[in-house]
């Protein structure tokens, strides 16, 4: 019997030349789902140990990474990637309802931190339109394109949703790169800042799929308190794993995460007006 991906003998379960396992070029249904939940929930046993020592012990992953041992967690890239899209495919699952709120004849539509008001929009709409026609030539493009895209708010709304995970995944690098400044550390080449910031970001997405739990009760004090304590944990979580990956004092360590995170915020900030800016001028 031979190898399926490069020819050579199969003296085994696994190919001595390129490692490759013996499978069946045809699988059944229930071998097709066998081999995605080892892939998935598997691989060697890595996942378990490597959320465990993620959530219990901040940054203690990270420098586990540097120091070599990394034969028992997966690795920072796809430990990021399997966080990120249990936090996208969550959030797909529990969508945020809209609270719709009749006073006379103005109607309002509360959905999260964004207050639609009926009036409001069509006096917008109205006014791009008359920047579109009348404006000076920056004007009247962004007149006639975000004149559309207020048209068309569902289809905004997903092509916005559908842009967060790729401007999150642009901004790591970015992280890495500010930890690396702020934190002044030369013994630390760019790649290590980076392994800090994907294990970081990981966490992050698993606080916030915890946090999506808010959507699921109509009580507005029990959404507050999960919100404020998911934001608490990632604040107090960030600041323990800067300590424990690069030293410091207490207060030290305290004043470069409170950096590190309102310069971050601006640049997610900056990012998310330029994505949807980029998006209304080419989708609409």
């Amino acid at each position: 019997m031979s190898c399926r991906n490069c020819g050579g003998e199969l003296p085994g379960a696994y190919c001595g030349a390129c490692g490759q396992r013996a499978i069946d070029p045809d699988p059944t249904l229930r071998e097709f789902l066998h081999e995605a939940a080892e892939e998935l929930l598997h691989w060697d046993g890595k996942l378990a140990s490597t959320f465990r020592l993620l959530i219990a012990k901040p940054g203690a992953l990270t420098t586990e990474y540097l120091a070599g041992r990394r034969i028992s967690y997966i690795s920072p890239l796809r430990l990021y990637l399997t966080c990120s899209v249990l936090f996208f495919f969550a959030s797909a699952l529990l969508p945020q309802g809209a609270v719709v709120t009749n006073r006379g004849r103005e109607v309002s539509t509360q959905v999260g931190l964004i207050n639609i008001e009926e009036g409001d929009s069509v006096a917008t709409i109205a006014a791009l339109d008359t920047l579109a026609k009348h404006g000076r030539w920056v004007g009247r493009v962004w007149g006639t394109h975000f004149g559309t895209a207020m048209r068309h708010r569902t289809e905004l709304r997903r092509d916005l949703t559908s842009a967060i995970p790729k401007t999150m995944f642009v901004l790591v690098p970015l992280f890495a790169a500010l930890v690396g400044v702020v934190m002044y550390s030369r013994h630390r080449r760019y790649p290590q800042h980076l392994a800090f910031a994907l294990h970081l970001h990981a966490f992050l997405f698993l606080a916030l799929t915890v946090m999506l739990v808010r959507r699921l009760t109509s009580i507005t004090a029990l959404a507050a308190v999960v919100q404020i304590g998911g934001l608490l944990a990632i604040a107090i979580y960030f600041a323990i794993a800067l300590r424990r990956v690069y030293g410091g004092s207490r207060l030290g360590t305290i004043l470069s995460a409170g950096a590190i995170g309102f310069i971050y915020f601006a640049a997610f900030l900056g990012a998310m007006v330029f994505t949807f800016g980029l998006i209304v001028l080419m989708q609409f």
